[in-house]
């Protein structure tokens, strides 16, 4: 049976943490999968020879509905990658970069992606290598034909004829970004204060999985920062990054430990395990 993605990201850090920890698994428990649960109704209890981990997994958007805007950008601008991979002049690469949410509510994406394509072969020969010295002239944005947005071209030196896809910033990134991470620590925080009891390690595990925006730095310092001023932080909390081939794990919070000051933070780079 094919393990969920969530459930892979919760068992590989599991894993890390145990063998960090230097300890022995004796059992595996989803409690928020079994409806005869009548314990901590979280997504892990791991009970190992010498103690117990009760564990709760979210994931952190950087901006409202950044989930289902990433997925949205990927299915329409995704395969422009591969079509403009080394097609366009060097030396240089070139970056498309779209506002959040500028695709949402767009149809027909063979068109779309046809007339980008046009565009971008169009515009890519006349737009100088970015330096100070010639900027903005490394730059074009404009609402192509038949595209229902307005997009942003770069060309900027090195990695010769690569192309990416960027999502512009919002204006007020880091308090959206706070706010989510504000949201998610006021329902995971008292469900595991509650579920660890007296004598259970409690741990909040924070995935992130935004290529276009995700800020491991900022996420850390917010959550941090936010933690300080909870009666109900978690024992330990730690960040993975799941948009990287192996999986990127930072620790933010070790007993009264606090990010940067951990000894060893990390990242620890994972295999996932096998979907």
């Amino acid at each position: 049976m094919k393990l969920k993605h969530e459930d892979r990201v919760c068992d590989t850090v599991v894993y890390f943490v145990v063998k960090r920890k230097n300890l022995t698994i004796d059992r595996i428990y989803y409690p928020d999968k079994d409806k005869r649960n009548k314990g901590p109704s979280v997504d892990r209890l791991i009970k190992c020879v010498r103690v117990e981990i009760v564990l709760e997994h979210t994931l952190i958007e950087s901006y409202p509905e950044q989930i289902a805007d990433r997925k949205m950008v990927a299915n329409l601008l995704g395969p422009l990658r591969t079509e403009l991979a080394a097609q366009l002049p060097t030396p240089g690469h070139y970056q498309l970069s779209i506002d959040v949410g500028a695709v949402k509510g767009a149809k027909d994406n063979e068109r779309i992606q046809k007339a980008l394509i046009i565009w971008i072969k169009e515009k890519a020969p006349t737009l100088k290598l970015g330096s100070p010295d010639v900027a903005p002239n490394h730059l074009i944005r404009e609402k192509p034909v038949g595209v229902p947005f307005e997009v942003t071209l770069y060309r900027f030196p090195r990695r010769d004829g690569q192309f990416q896809i960027n999502l512009q910033a919002p204006e007020d990134l880091e308090e959206k970004r706070r706010e989510r991470i504000r949201k998610a620590l006021d329902e995971k925080c008292p469900k595991l204060c509650k579920a660890k009891g007296e004598n259970r390690i409690s741990i909040l595990l924070l995935e992130s999985d935004d290529i276009f925006l995700g800020n491991d730095l900022e996420i850390a310092e917010i959550v941090t920062q936010e933690l300080a001023v909870r009666n109900d932080a978690p024992d330990e909390v730690y960040l993975v990054d799941t948009w990287v081939h192996h999986w990127a794990v930072s620790i933010l919070k070790d007993g009264p430990t606090f990010f940067p000051d951990i000894e060893d933070v990390g990242p620890y780079y994972l295999d996932p395990l096998p979907k």
